[in-house]
């Protein structure tokens, strides 16, 4: 009698990811950071270089010579920062399928747990993740926060 065999085994295969070493990862983490520096001080350059340019402020000057609306400023470069970090991080790992300036350095990408290229909307979990307090601290664990929450995964690039 003949064996009974699985439908799909010519075509099954073990996928196999090979994750990225803490190492490899801690080195991304560094080089994006002082990509994301790089990239605000040149947007915050050219936001400067337009404000005078126009003769604009955020403050406004009192009679008495002190200065209103540094609360203003304060809040627009936070919400600036927010929003190149969420946008470094989502468009950066959203168009290029899950690299960054660092993992394109380290060799190493983001995919989902089936080995498949990420989503726009896992790049976009990934980024809001990032600004939980402590986030960074996850990964001295087995897994970061971005990753777990987003269904992702570091690993070696294949080359």
């Amino acid at each position: 009698m003949e064996e009974s065999t699985h439908l799909l085994q010519d075509v099954e295969q073990e996928i196999y990811l090979e994750p990225a070493s803490k190492g490899a990862r801690l080195l991304n983490y560094i080089i994006d950071v002082l990509f994301f520096y790089a990239l605000s001080f040149i947007i915050g350059l050219i936001w400067g270089i337009y404000m005078m340019a126009n003769n604009s402020t955020i403050t406004q000057e009192t009679t008495n010579g002190e200065l209103q609306g540094g609360g203003t400023l304060q809040l627009a470069l936070l919400f600036a920062f927010f929003f190149i970090l969420l946008a470094y991080y989502t468009l950066m790992e959203g168009f290029t399928k899950g690299r960054t300036i660092g993992k394109f350095i380290t060799g190493t990408q983001a995919v989902s747990m089936d080995g498949s290229n990420i989503t726009f909307k896992q790049a976009f979990i990934r980024s809001v993740s990032r600004f939980v307090p402590f986030e960074p601290f996850s990964a001295l664990g087995y897994t970061p926060w971005h990753d777990s929450w987003a269904g992702t995964v570091v690993i070696k690039k294949k080359k």
